[in-house]
Protein backbone atom coordinates (compact mmCIF):
# COMPACT_ATOMS: atom_id res chain seq x y z
CA UNK A 1 0.00 0.00 0.00
CA UNK A 2 3.03 2.57 1.01
CA UNK A 3 4.49 2.14 -2.95
CA UNK A 4 0.75 2.69 -4.04
CA UNK A 5 0.15 6.31 -1.88
CA UNK A 6 3.73 7.27 -2.66
CA UNK A 7 2.70 6.94 -6.73
CA UNK A 8 -0.19 8.54 -6.51
CA UNK A 9 1.40 11.81 -4.07
CA UNK A 10 4.44 11.49 -6.74
CA UNK A 11 1.70 12.00 -9.46
CA UNK A 12 0.30 15.05 -7.33
CA UNK A 13 3.84 17.00 -7.30
CA UNK A 14 4.25 16.11 -11.36
CA UNK A 15 0.95 17.73 -12.22
CA UNK A 16 -0.62 14.28 -13.62
CA UNK A 17 -4.00 14.89 -12.01
CA UNK A 18 -5.23 12.44 -14.49
CA UNK A 19 -2.83 9.58 -12.44
CA UNK A 20 -3.20 11.11 -9.24
CA UNK A 21 -6.77 10.35 -9.73
CA UNK A 22 -6.82 7.13 -11.45
CA UNK A 23 -6.05 5.85 -8.04
CA UNK A 24 -9.27 6.79 -6.58
CA UNK A 25 -12.68 6.00 -6.70
CA UNK A 26 -15.05 8.59 -8.20
CA UNK A 27 -16.45 9.25 -5.27
CA UNK A 28 -13.25 9.73 -3.78
CA UNK A 29 -12.19 12.16 -6.27
CA UNK A 30 -15.77 14.38 -5.65
CA UNK A 31 -15.19 14.12 -1.90
CA UNK A 32 -11.34 16.18 -2.69
CA UNK A 33 -13.66 18.87 -4.89
CA UNK A 34 -13.43 17.55 -8.17
CA UNK A 35 -15.13 18.62 -11.05
CA UNK A 36 -16.38 15.45 -12.33
CA UNK A 37 -13.95 14.92 -14.96
CA UNK A 38 -10.61 13.56 -12.43
CA UNK A 39 -9.10 16.96 -11.70
CA UNK A 40 -9.76 17.24 -7.90
CA UNK A 41 -9.38 20.93 -6.91
CA UNK A 42 -6.74 20.90 -4.62
CA UNK A 43 -3.48 23.80 -4.87
CA UNK A 44 -0.64 23.05 -6.84
CA UNK A 45 2.16 21.25 -4.19
CA UNK A 46 6.10 21.21 -5.05
CA UNK A 47 6.53 17.94 -2.51
CA UNK A 48 5.09 15.73 -0.58
CA UNK A 49 5.53 13.84 3.23
CA UNK A 50 3.81 10.52 4.15
CA UNK A 51 2.88 11.38 7.75
CA UNK A 52 0.93 7.82 8.48
CA UNK A 53 -0.06 4.73 6.68
CA UNK A 54 -1.97 2.19 8.62
CA UNK A 55 -2.63 -1.01 6.79
CA UNK A 56 -5.19 -3.77 7.88
CA UNK A 57 -5.69 -6.88 5.62
CA UNK A 58 -7.47 -5.62 2.53
CA UNK A 59 -8.12 -1.80 3.82
CA UNK A 60 -5.52 1.26 5.06
CA UNK A 61 -5.33 4.74 6.03
CA UNK A 62 -2.93 7.21 4.92
CA UNK A 63 -2.31 11.26 5.45
CA UNK A 64 0.28 12.57 3.48
CA UNK A 65 0.98 16.21 3.33
CA UNK A 66 1.90 18.33 0.53
CA UNK A 67 3.21 21.77 0.67
CA UNK A 68 3.43 24.49 -2.26
CA UNK A 69 4.27 27.80 -3.05
CA UNK A 70 2.88 29.53 -0.06
CA UNK A 71 0.12 26.45 0.72
CA UNK A 72 0.20 23.37 2.65
CA UNK A 73 -2.41 21.04 3.14
CA UNK A 74 -2.87 17.29 4.27
CA UNK A 75 -4.76 14.50 2.17
CA UNK A 76 -6.32 11.61 4.63
CA UNK A 77 -7.25 8.50 2.45
CA UNK A 78 -9.38 5.51 3.10
CA UNK A 79 -7.86 2.61 1.19
CA UNK A 80 -9.35 -0.84 -0.16
CA UNK A 81 -7.45 -3.50 -2.24
CA UNK A 82 -9.86 -4.59 -4.99
CA UNK A 83 -8.72 -7.38 -7.62
CA UNK A 84 -5.22 -6.97 -6.65
CA UNK A 85 -4.87 -2.95 -6.72
CA UNK A 86 -5.33 -0.81 -4.16
CA UNK A 87 -7.70 2.20 -4.53
CA UNK A 88 -8.64 5.22 -2.35
CA UNK A 89 -12.34 4.97 -1.54
CA UNK A 90 -12.47 7.79 0.92
CA UNK A 91 -10.45 11.52 0.78
CA UNK A 92 -10.68 14.47 2.64
CA UNK A 93 -8.75 17.38 3.46
CA UNK A 94 -8.62 18.09 7.33
CA UNK A 95 -9.85 21.93 7.39
CA UNK A 96 -7.41 22.30 10.31
CA UNK A 97 -4.43 21.40 7.94
CA UNK A 98 -4.71 23.66 5.25
CA UNK A 99 -1.74 26.61 6.06
CA UNK A 100 -1.26 29.37 4.04
CA UNK A 101 0.98 32.76 3.93
CA UNK A 102 -0.27 35.87 4.89
CA UNK A 103 -0.93 37.03 1.61
CA UNK A 104 -2.43 33.77 0.43
CA UNK A 105 -4.85 34.56 3.08
CA UNK A 106 -5.25 38.47 2.24
CA UNK A 107 -5.59 38.29 -1.70
CA UNK A 108 -7.84 34.77 -1.07
CA UNK A 109 -5.45 32.76 -2.58
CA UNK A 110 -5.75 30.29 0.22
CA UNK A 111 -9.68 28.98 1.13
CA UNK A 112 -10.48 27.25 3.98
CA UNK A 113 -10.64 23.96 2.37
CA UNK A 114 -8.19 23.70 -1.03
CA UNK A 115 -9.93 24.76 -3.85
CA UNK A 116 -9.39 27.31 -6.91
CA UNK A 117 -9.63 30.80 -6.01
CA UNK A 118 -12.04 32.64 -6.72
CA UNK A 119 -12.18 35.79 -8.75
CA UNK A 120 -13.77 38.83 -7.01
CA UNK A 121 -14.70 41.46 -9.22
CA UNK A 122 -15.45 44.82 -7.57
CA UNK A 123 -18.71 46.54 -8.02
Amino acid sequence: MRETVEAQAQARIDGDTAAFASYMTPQAVLQLGGNGMGAPALPHARRFDVIDITEAGDGGTALVRYAGRGVSYDVRTVWRRADGLWRAVEAEVPPESVQASWWRRLFGGAPSAPGPAQRKDLS
